[in-house]
């Protein structure tokens, strides 16, 4: 049985964005660049989604901070 999540780079903490016009996007993990997003190349080439995937975490302006609250 397949797992058919779909991975979303832009949440990964491996991706990132180039300068290059020709390819945009890039994977640390995997260490490349191209014109796809990266877990397009990963399941093109392996047929499997992307193992590495690891949440960005995301700190939002408005939300009280842990340490603010810690001390009240």
């Amino acid at each position: 049985m397949r797992n058919n999540r779909q991975i979303i780079c832009g949440k990964c903490e491996s991706f990132f964005v180039t300068h290059n016009k020709y390819k945009p996007w890039g994977c640390k993990r995997f260490g490349f660049k191209s014109q796809y997003l990266p877990s397009q190349v990963v399941f093109s080439t392996t047929g499997t989604n992307c193992a590495y995937f690891i949440k960005k975490e995301i700190f939002e302006k408005n939300k009280p901070s842990q340490v603010r609250n810690e001390r009240m």
